[in-house]
Formats: structure tokens, C-alpha cells, sequence
């Protein structure tokens, strides 16, 4: 099959602008392999760039100008667009705890822990918009990953599934600065370079080395390069974490510069020469010519080697959790130092052939036209390339949340989760909550009204509904609807009484529906009481005479049901016609109670009335009702199957009527 011929419209310019070095290429994609048409490798004529940071934007693109052209040259047309990527050096790295109450009723789900996250990651986002070194300006979240679960604040592994009151997580998040993004676009736009994609150095290395069936496992890539050393982790099919080390190949050279007297290039030469090892010729700054062997220049950058290496131990350490990954992937041109695999699996507590240096042979489905560059220093600059044709796009991307508008890093798919945690949103408007119950107790047993029931909020993407996970694009509008939160719960008295009802009976001539009796913490309450928390409620149905009357002095009264004289112990029937008549009294017992045939009594209020015709003398009480004067008259209810016709003043009465003096009664059956 012919070549395709390679041309501005079919290709990809990636640059790997570093500390020590810029290199370029250009690429396109042939039968499925990405085919490196052209590439070149400049140094910078002066340190222009510290620890990965561009600090002469001037000679940087000067320096970057030289691979343009000289590319351009070889190719043939103008190239106008580049891919670039940011060094580690440029991220800042946030540990938060999130911390989230919860129902205990409820089991966690996805949603919750989701909620949790963005939760800690806003809480990242806050400290470093305010105490960054007291910076001013805007970062952007290009990365978190869990270090730790809590339950009840005992650690867990997965919370969904569980149930609990308060759950928490300590979220590692990572930020890139904006100042970092806009000196590296004012690099290409001093080159009339436009860019097209950015990426960071780490997620390039990973694009080309770990391929996504590799990132199931727990594997970690380090970019060592002159200023910087990049790290990334994977697990479970994604990039969860990334980090970076401030101490790089430049240390290695700054002390080799000062043991031997010799200049920043020189000491460089003489760095790169002892990997091939045998005896290294230089001059010092006094112009001295000398020789010193490869052995020997590794012992002077021994305690240099080992802080590296421990530094960067320690970084992986703390990105995954606390426990060394599988496997150790070392690209960039400071891997190749003598000894620093070997030093690095040690420091890790892991075999020496589980932490490997990787060169361009490791890349699958990659072409090269040109030689050179095949070594670990070639392997971020085709990783730039690679992530840039697979997305190629905006770096950034603008979205509506609830009608306001925000800028995104467009780092990785993002999904509105992402976005969330990213913005300023509650995470707790996500979660909602179950009323509060009711706990009390009914007749002795515990008895609980639950509350309402949450409703879940709901997200929606340009009015279609989504979820969590629902992948955003630029221009996307997100609406949600905060969860709810039920009703607390609340009950009265009243709502215990099925299969309590009242009997519906006659009582003295008037109808009567005798309802169970209501105590509430041991007082008499009405059925409209509402219940608390810990009340104890008692419902207590009347069933027998005794339970009716069983604080009324029965000592001279006669108790009738239905025309037959009854006992406390006659369980009442709906329908019962029930009455209370005064006992017939001996003359003993009325002089006793100092009642004569007449009616005089103890002395009290009198009063004077008119039964039947018949005028009778009301004593001994202050206030007097109809019912007394059954007392002072002599009736057979049982003789008669009808209640009687009480009448008082010409008018129909009830035995609860007041009475007063001269007031005329009657009582009769008709």
C-alpha cells in the first residue's frame, strides 16, 4: 500500500516543550498506526525554563521557532497548529476530608458517594482559590482520586450498600493554574502557532505506554525530565491520580557541576556520558582539561540519585493510597540515570524488574520515518500527538448550570458529575432525606410513624433527563432539581382507634356513644392531642358497667339495663338502655342521712320545685340539675319498654338541664 503523503490538512504538530530541550514532530494516522513523518530536538541556548515552568517566554519561543522551521523545511508546508502539553511541575495537589450525614434508614447508593466526591473536591477547589501561596488566579481541576472511604468514621473500602449516619472520604485532587495554560499559548502565538489541544505531560506518556485493557491494573508512569518528575496512577481502567516531584534531571547535573568545577552544558555532557560508562574527558571553568571515570561521577550524584528517587517514592506512595502500584513505568530523559530503577523498586519495597525504563519500542502501532529520539526522552512528545488525534477540540469547555455559565478544563471526558464538583454547588442538595419518625409507645408496646420519604433530585441535560454520569459537551445546559426532604412524622390519638370504637347505648334516657378512654403519659387527653417523641399513649376501651362507672359512688344507686337490674360486671352492648335509680330508702337510713319523706336535707342551697305536680325541696348542694330529682320521686323504669319524656317548663328537656327555683317538671311515659 502507497504512503499517505503527508500534508497540513492530514497531519498532527505535537510539541514537548521541557526544561533542558524542545521537541517536535509531525504525525498522521496510516492503516490504523500513527506514522511519525518528521521530528526534531532543540536545546535551549540558555536556561529559559525552571522545574518545567517557562520563565523567558521570549527564548522559549524563540527555541521553538527553530523546530517550526527546521520541520517545515522538512516537510514542505507551513505548519500553523500545534498539540502541547503541560508539565507536572505546573499542578497543585489538594488532600481534602468530605464529610456528609446521611439517613441511617436508607441504603448508600452511587448517587451518595457521588455526592460525597464532589463534596470534597469543592472543598479542594475553595482552598485553592483562597491559599495558594495567597494566589489571585483561576485553577482548574484536572484530576481526583479516593484515598479513603468512611463509615460511622471507621474506614471502608465501598460505601455503596451500606447504611450509616455519617460517611467521608479523603479526596486527592489535582489543579492546573491558569498562568501555566495562557505562558505556554503565548509561546505559540509569538510562532503563529494556534493550539489545538492540551493535555498534561504524565496522561501523554500514559495515551501511548498503557493502553486502556493494561489500566484495570494498579500501574503508575513517571515522566523524569530535567526540571520535573511526572507522575500518573491507573486503576480500574482510568488515569485516578497524578502528581509531580520538583526534583528531576537538572539536580543530577547541578551536582555533577559543582563537584567538578564545570559549567551547567558541561556538567550535562558529562551526565548523559555515564551511562555508557569507561573514562569521561572534560574541561573545568578554568580550563582545565581533566578525567574522571563513569564510577565516579555515580558516586557524586549517589545522594542526589537517592533523594530523587525517595521523593518520588514517597509522591507515588501518597497518590495510591498508601500501597506501591504493580508496576512502574519510567519515561523522559532523566530515566536513563544509572541506577535509578534499581533504587526506585527499593524505596518502593517492590522487585527490581517491576519498575522498567521504556523507549519508543514499547509504543504499539507507532511508525517512524526518521531515526533518533527512539529512547524514553521520544515517548511524551508522540503521546501529545496521539491524545490530540484522538480529541481534537477545544481545550476548554463552556457549559450552563442552572443558568449561569462556566469554563471547564476539558482534560478528560467530563460528565456532569465532573462539572459539579467543579463548580459552586452543594453536593448535599444531591442527597435527600427521610422525615424524622415518631417513636412512642401504644398500650406498652413501642410503636413508630415514619416520616416522609425524600425525593431524589433530578438532572437534566438541554431538558432531556440524565444522571450523574451523563457525558457533557460544550454549549450543554444543566438543570437540577434539588433532592427533597420528607415530612417529619406526626400523629394524634384519634389515628389509634380502628378496632376501638365506642358502643352506642342509652344512659338515663339520653343517647350515648361511650368512646375508649385516651391517656397520654398517664393524664386523661383528647383524641385530638397530638403524640411526641417518647409519649406513652394508652387507649382503653369501656366494655363493662364497672369500666363506665368506675368513678361514680354507686353506694345508693340501682343500676338497670334494659329494664333488669345489672351488675359492674354486664358487658355493655350496642343498644343497651342503661339507668342509674336512687335506692329506696328505710327511715333508718334516711335519718341517717338526714333526708326526710320531704325532701329536707343537710343544709345547703334550697331549692323548690314543681315534679308531677307534686312540690319538693332540692337540699344540700349548691347547683342543681334535672337528674337530681329522681332522688325525691318514685319511678319503675323496668315497667316501661320507651325512654321517658322529660319536660321542663313546658319545654323538652335533658337530665343535664340546670334547674332553678319554681321551675316546673315533668316526667312521664307515653
Amino acid at each position: 500500500m502507497a504512503k499517505i503523503i503527508p500534508s497540513e490538512e492530514n497531519t498532527i504538530f505535537a510539541l514537548d516543550i521541557g526544561t533542558r530541550t524542545v521537541i517536535g514532530v509531525v504525525a498522521l494516522v496510516e492503516s490504523g498506526r500513527l506514522r511519525v513523518v518528521a521530528q526534531y530536538i532543540v536545546e535551549h541556548e540558555s536556561r529559559s525554563m525552571y522545574d518545567g515552568q517557562i520563565h523567558d517566554i521570549p527564548k522559549v519561543a524563540d527555541t521553538v521557532l527553530e523546530v517550526k522551521r527546521v520541520l517545515e523545511k522538512k516537510l514542505g508546508f507551513k505548519l500553523t497548529k500545534a498539540a502541547i502539553a503541560a508539565a507536572g511541575r505546573s499542578l497543585v495537589t489538594k488532600q481534602c476530608r468530605a464529610e456528609i450525614e446521611i439517613d441511617d434508614q436508607l441504603e448508600i447508593d452511587s448517587t451518595v458517594v457521588n455526592s460525597l466526591e464532589i463534596a470534597g473536591i469543592r472543598s479542594a477547589h475553595q482552598e485553592i482559590d483562597t491559599g495558594v501561596a495567597g494566589s489571585p488566579e483561576k485553577f482548574y481541576c484536572v484530576g481526583y482520586s479516593i484515598v479513603k472511604y468512611y463509615l460511622n468514621n471507621y474506614p471502608v473500602t465501598n460505601l455503596i450498600g451500606h447504611r450509616g449516619k455519617v460517611i467521608s472520604a479523603d479526596v486527592l485532587t489535582t489543579f492546573l493554574p491558569e498562568s501555566v495554560v495562557n505562558g505556554l499559548y503565548a509561546v505559540l502565538g509569538r510562532v503563529g502557532l494556534e493550539p489545538v489541544n492540551l493535555t498534561l505531560e504524565p496522561i501523554a506518556a500514559i495515551e501511548v505506554l498503557i493502553p486502556e485493557s493494561m489500566r484495570l491494573l494498579n500501574l503508575a508512569l513517571i515522566d523524569i525530565g530535567a526540571g520535573t518528575s511526572d507522575i500518573a496512577i491507573t486503576r480500574k481502567g482510568s488515569v485516578v491520580s497524578y502528581g509531580m516531584v520538583p526534583v528531576a534531571g537538572d539536580e543530577i547535573t547541578e551536582a555533577i557541576a559543582e563537584a567538578l568545577l564545570v559549567d551547567f552544558n558541561w556538567a550535562e555532557q558529562i551526565k548523559r556520558a555515564v551511562e555508557k560508562g569507561g573514562k569521561i574527558v572534560y574541561k573545568d571553568i578554568l580550563g582545565i582539561e581533566n578525567t574522571v571515570t563513569a564510577a565516579e561521577v555515580a558516586g557524586v550524584i549517589e545522594p542526589v540519585l537517592d533523594k530523587l528517587t525517595g521523593e518520588i517514592a514517597g509522591s507515588i506512595m501518597n497518590l495510591n493510597g498508601g500501597e506501591p502500584p504493580r508496576t512502574i513505568f519510567c519515561v523522559g530523559g532523566g530515566s536513563r540515570l544509572p541506577a535509578l530503577t534499581g533504587k526506585l523498586a527499593e524505596k518502593l519495597g517492590i522487585e527490581a524488574q517491576k519498575v522498567a525504563v521504556r523507549g519508543r519500542a514499547a509504543i504499539q502501532n507507532l511508525t517512524v520515518d526518521e531515526e533518533g529520539l527512539d529512547g524514553p526522552e521520544g515517548v511524551t512528545v508522540v503521546g501529545i500527538a496521539t491524545v490530540a488525534i484522538k480529541k481534537l477540540g477545544q481545550n476548554f469547555v463552556t457549559i450552563k448550570v442552572d443558568g449561569k455559565e462556566f469554563s471547564l478544563f476539558n482534560s478528560k471526558d467530563l460528565n456532569v458529575s465532573n462539572a459539579l464538583s467543579l463548580l459552586e454547588f452543594n453536593p448535599r442538595d444531591l442527597i435527600g432525606h427521610n422525615g424524622k419518625d415518631l417513636k412512642f409507645t401504644l398500650n406498652g408496646r413501642p410503636e413508630v410513624v415514619y416520616g416522609g420519604l425524600a425525593s431524589p433530585a433530578e438532572i437534566y441535560i438541554n431538558g432531556e433527563k440524565a444522571s450523574l454520569k451523563t457525558a457533557i459537551k460544550d454549549g450543554d445546559e444543566i438543570n437540577v432539581l434539588k433532592a427533597g426532604t420528607g415530612a417529619d412524622a406526626r400523629a394524634y390519638a384519634r389515628d389509634f382507634l380502628e378496632g376501638q370504637e365506642g358502643i352506642s347505648i342509652t344512659l338515663n334516657g339520653e343517647p350515648r356513644v361511650i368512646e375508649p378512654v385516651c391517656m397520654i403519659n398517664g393524664k386523661l387527653s383528647s383524641y385530638d392531642t397530638e403524640i411526641m417523641n417518647g409519649d406513652h399513649l394508652e387507649i382503653k376501651t369501656v366494655k363493662t358497667l364497672g369500666e363506665l362507672f368506675e368513678k361514680v359512688d354507686l353506694t345508693d344507686q340501682v343500676i338497670h339495663v334494659n329494664g333488669v337490674e345489672a351488675t359492674l360486671e354486664h358487658v355493655l352492648m350496642d343498644g343497651d338502655d342503661v339507668w342509674l335509680v336512687k335506692k329506696k330508702l328505710t327511715d333508718t337510713e334516711s335519718a341517717n342521712m338526714g333526708v326526710d319523706k320531704s325532701g329536707a336535707g343537710k343544709p345547703g342551697e334550697v331549692v323548690s320545685v314543681t315534679v308531677n305536680g307534686k312540690k319538693i325541696n332540692l337540699t344540700g348542694k349548691k347547683q342543681y340539675i334535672f337528674v337530681d330529682v329522681l332522688n325525691h320521686i318514685e319511678l319503675d323504669p323496668a315497667a316501661h319498654t320507651s325512654p321517658p319524656v322529660l319536660r321542663l317548663n313546658g319545654a323538652a328537656a335533658r337530665f343535664t338541664d340546670a334547674l332553678e327555683e319554681g321551675d316546673v317538671i315533668e316526667i312521664y311515659w307515653r
